[in-house]
This record gives structure tokens, C-alpha cells and sequence, in this order.
């Protein structure tokens, strides 16, 4: 047996762990497998990319497949890409600035950026995310405006034709949503048709919008099209972007940011 065969064949067995455990740490696979940690944390990279897994801070959960209609709970998307969403959050205080209005839609990247944006001074923020709408408000001098709705449990956001109705009537400098997928040919998708006619009206009621995706989205398609990139002025990704997907957005006007 080879080397590749090996790797392979370890990779296999990590894959089959996981499936049975739901979740695994680094430190329990490298014991079952007897290899070091930062064997299996290239191993993981790999499944991820293949998407057969997703990491975690320090391990890995089981990938369910979901249709492309479907979507996780906020609370399992939390936990997914953590340490790449969480260098995007962190990289988006340089693009917000005190005093700015803002749009922001739920989700675990939103949410982790409402999180570093409490850092900032006399923000005015409309949300569709009961959660970033009670984290920032009581931040130093932020304003805050709930979009009223339906409640979905799953995802922490407000819905429907009453939160649809609240943001016709504002204007903002900058729309921040998160997405299920991009096509660098198409545009940006969501797995649920309301989630999507809010980030669209959010993209349409502010002067700029900035989508925030972590780069297992790209050349992922989801249910609903919310807009193409004329409507996109800046991405916010990690750093595993790939290069023709790089270059094919910024022949695209889309300036792009990797944390």
C-alpha cells in the first residue's frame, strides 16, 4: 500500500468516526488512528472541502445532507467554519464605522459580526434577528429597530409580509447578509424564500451592500436566487477562497476581502 492508499484509507476511517459519533475532537482521532493532531487537522481540511464534514474549533461535526431547499439551526451553523467566520467578523470593524446606519440579516456569521461591531459608537441598526437586535443594543449609544414579523425558531429570524413591510420603508449606508451559497456565474442564493426577499430588500434599501460568506459557500447553489453581483459591492471571505473564484469576482466589480 502506498502513501496516497494510506491517507485515503485513514481519511475513510475519520469519515466513518464521525458519521457514528456525530462530533469528534482532534485529540480523541489522532488517539484512535494514532497519529499526531496536525495530521488529522489536514485530514479534516480535506473531508471539509470534499464536503463530508464540517470543523469545528478543535474537531469536527457529521455533514448532514440537506437539500438545497433546506437549511441547519443558527445553533448548528454556529459552531460550523467557526474560526473562518469568526477572522471575517473581526475584519468587518474595518469596514464599519461609528455612526453608521446598517441593515443586518440573521444568521451565524451576522451574528458573530453584531458581536465585534459592539466595539463601535452610535450605530442605528435594522435587523431581522431578535438576538442582534437585543446584543446591540446595549452597546455605547446604538440605536436599534426590530423588523416585527413572523418568528422562525430555527434560524432566530423575523419573516413575512410584516417584516417585508418594515424595510420598504428605510434607507441605510450599508446592508450586511450572510447567504447559502455563491455562484461566481449567477449570484448569491438562499435556502429559504422569505430569508431571501429579506436580503434582497435589504440590498436594495441600503447604498452599499456586503455579503458575508466563509469560502465553503462558493460554488454552492441554494433554493432561492436572492441577487447578482451588480447589486454586491463588497464579499467578505476566509482565506481559502479559491484563486479562479477570486479573479472571476473582481472581473465582476465585487471588491473582495479575505480574513
Amino acid at each position: 500500500m502506498d502513501k496516497k492508499d494510506f491517507v485515503e484509507e485513514r481519511r475513510s476511517k475519520i469519515l466513518e468516526y464521525i458519521n457514528k459519533e456525530s462530533r469528534a475532537d482532534l485529540s480523541e482521532l489522532a488517539a484512535f488512528l494514532v497519529v499526531a493532531e496536525a495530521t488529522i487537522r489536514r485530514d479534516l481540511v480535506s473531508l471539509e472541502k470534499q464536503g463530508l464534514v464540517y470543523r469545528t474549533h478543535g474537531g469536527a461535526l457529521r455533514r448532514e445532507q440537506l437539500s438545497v431547499w433546506q437549511t441547519s439551526t443558527l445553533q448548528e451553523r454556529m459552531v460550523r467554519q467557526l474560526d473562518d467566520k469568526s477572522r471575517i467578523a473581526q475584519f468587518m470593524t474595518q469596514l464599519i464605522h461609528d455612526g453608521d446606519s446598517l441593515m443586518i440579516d440573521s444568521g451565524s456569521t451576522t451574528m458573530l459580526i453584531a458581536k465585534t461591531l459592539c466595539a463601535k459608537k452610535k450605530l442605528l441598526v435594522v435587523t431581522n434577528a431578535p438576538s442582534i437586535g437585543e446584543l446591540m443594543v446595549d452597546a455605547d449609544d446604538n440605536k436599534v429597530i426590530l423588523t416585527g414579523g413572523e418568528l422562525l425558531k430555527e434560524t432566530n429570524s423575523l419573516l413575512g409580509s410584516a417584516a417585508e413591510y418594515s424595510l420598504k420603508q428605510y434607507r441605510t449606508d450599508k446592508a450586511i447578509i450572510g447567504v447559502s451559497g455563491i455562484l461566481v456565474n449567477e449570484g448569491c442564493f438562499s435556502a429559504i424564500p422569505q430569508e431571501a426577499e429579506i436580503k434582497r430588500l435589504m440590498s436594495l434599501n441600503s447604498r452599499e451592500t456586503i455579503v458575508v460568506a466563509d469560502s465553503s459557500k462558493i460554488g454552492t447553489r441554494a433554493f432561492c436566487f436572492i441577487c447578482d453581483f451588480t447589486r454586491v459591492d463588497k464579499l467578505v471571505t476566509d482565506k481559502n477562497i479559491g484563486k479562479s473564484s477570486l479573479e472571476e469576482l473582481k472581473q465582476q466589480g465585487v471588491e473582495v476581502f479575505t480574513a
